[in-house]
């Protein structure tokens, strides 16, 4: 008799999630420069089609987290792995106008689909806590984000289309990976079942809290964004070059790594409240958007970036965990979809956001309202936590 899989083996969704992120990191710091340089486009142009591929990514998490919900998820992950084949392998043997940026959009919407369904696939596995479970995956993503924003730099001195190709090979192993290990039929039926049946849905003020969690980080996406647009063009007025700019990812990338197997290690030994976590998080994003509003040093941005990066590992994979926690067996695909809604939105907004900000004001005023931003959400945060506390209505006895 075949044994079953009883639940999804933490390893290979780990080593999945490394290769979809170096893949997918192969691809996006490239899309800008390709258009302009290699296309002819405009930046409008190019922003333009960015703003499109967010959105897609959005509806894609959106499908993502209702297949998961109410269908068989990994026969659409499957799909959606299949449609990220199709753009990537096309890509390789035609990227021009207007055929590259239609793949791009189509495969954003596929990995909204497909990290959704990851991510939801995550919370079934009952093994660990869910928060060392987000914790390792956040870490392989951003150990995956480093060496495909590393090994772009060098492949494109040899051939644009080997970028093409290392993407598709990435994608290629990620649906191996994914078609042989990703098998939870039993969680998936029971999904459906519940849902069906009209499951427990999540309970009301677990929705007002998951709701200013999520409001708290897409407050925090659009600053977030603000860094990797804006900013650069911010340091060079102050004289500060492109390459010192880079720089400050790397140093991103270096810390988080570093850091985050800490970070999972004293949640594994000492069981930290993981709401003091997404305190400690936003707080830092706070001080560290504050800081910009008087930087106008080179060391003062590698400060704010170390502060913002701490933040980051603090809050991002405890987001997900929060989630995970509060929302209802029938309804994990639907706010884990909201999580990856949030973060694109930010991203497609926030660029957008701060152009307008900085040519009817100025940074000053830029800064000032994303620090001021990501305050209030706190506050609203805590003060929904606070009303919980009171009425009663929503169990977090796991944390």
């Amino acid at each position: 008799m075949k044994k079953q899989i009883k639940e999804l083996p933490l390893i290979w969704l780990l080593i999945g999630n490394l290769v979809e992120s170096t893949g997918m990191s192969f691809i996006w710091p490239l899309t800008t420069i390709y258009m302009h340089d290699y296309l002819g486009k405009s930046l409008t142009v190019a922003g333009i089609v960015l703003f499109i591929g967010s959105m897609a990514m959005i509806a894609g998490n959106y499908t993502g987290g209702y297949l998961y919900d109410h269908k068989d998820a990994r026969h659409y992950l499957l799909l959606a792995l299949t449609l990220s084949l199709f753009t990537t392998g096309f890509l390789v043997f035609e990227s021009g106008w207007p055929y590259y940026p239609l793949m791009i959009i189509l495969n954003n919407f596929a990995i909204g689909v497909s990290g959704t369904i990851v991510n939801s696939l995550a919370t079934t596995i009952k093994r660990y806590d869910s928060r060392y479970v987000f914790n390792l995956m956040y870490f392989m993503a951003n150990v995956g984000v480093v060496l495909g924003t590393l090994g772009v730099g060098f492949v494109i001195n040899i051939s644009v289309r080997l970028i093409f190709i290392i993407n598709f090979v990435m994608f290629a192993v990620f649906f191996v990976i994914a078609s042989l290990f990703y098998k939870v039929p039993k969680n998936d039926k029971h999904h459906l079942k519940q849902t069906k049946q009209g499951g427990m849905k999540t309970r009301r003020y677990a929705v007002y809290i998951i709701t200013a969690v999520l409001i708290a980080y897409f407050v925090i996406q659009l600053g977030y964004a603000q860094w990797q647009s804006n900013l650069s063009v911010y340091m060079e007025k102050l004289g500060i070059s492109l390459s010192k700019y880079s720089l400050l990812w790397t140093i991103n990338g270096v810390i988080i790594v570093c850091l985050q197997p800490i970070i999972s290690w004293i949640d594994e030994h000492y069981n930290v409240d993981i709401f003091k976590k997404v305190y400690l998080g936003i707080g830092l994003f706070v001080v560290a958007y504050s800081s910009l509003i008087v930087a106008h040093a080179y060391w003062m941005f590698i400060m704010s970036m170390v502060i913002v990066t701490i933040g980051e590992v603090c809050l991002f994979p405890a987001i997900p965990t929060v989630v995970d926690k509060l929302s209802s067996a029938s309804e994990k695909g639907k706010y884990q979809g909201q999580i990856g809604i949030a973060a694109s939105l930010g991203h497609a907004i926030g660029p957008l956001f701060g152009g307008v900000v900085i040519e009817h004001y100025s940074y000053g005023i830029l800064f000032t309202l994303m620090a001021l931003g990501v305050f209030m959400s706190e506050v609203w945060l805590i003060l929904c936590r606070r009303l919980k506390a009171k009425i009663g209505d929503c169990d977090e006895s796991k944390n």
